[in-house]
């Protein structure tokens, strides 16, 4: 799972998020890329967002910016466990009632990145 980074403000959408509707993610090869104008053609989707979109990820020195904004943040919690997903109902008032417990593994490990990367 990959996660954008904030920093590019609300009103640029991200060239991942524009072509997704034709299966396009940060772990789609260049060569698969290269044809993904067919694909948004075929299925009548080619626009000057989208097309602007597919020439930034098709281009390598663009793409490679662009990724660079990416954070990996591993394959996200346990869908076995219902538990470990529990950080994501910090909204819901049943679940300010459990105490906060310890971080899941792959947020521990991205805080511990992240931490040294600054350093």
């Amino acid at each position: 799972m990959m996660i954008e980074d904030p920093a590019d403000g609300p009103g640029r959408t991200s060239p991942y998020t524009v072509l997704a509707a034709v299966g396009v993610t940060p772990r789609t090869t260049h060569a698969e890329m290269q044809d993904v104008s067919f694909e948004l053609q075929a299925r009548r989707l080619m626009s000057p967002q989208t097309q602007q979109a597919w020439n930034d990820l098709r281009d390598t020195r663009r793409r490679l910016l662009l990724d660079l904004l990416m954070y990996d943040v591993g394959d996200g919690p346990d869908h076995d466990r219902p538990e470990a997903a529990d950080w994501l109902d910090h909204d819901r008032p049943e679940a300010a009632d459990r105490p906060a417990g310890p971080p899941a593994p792959w947020a521990a490990r991205l805080l511990d990145d992240l931490i040294r990367f600054d350093r």
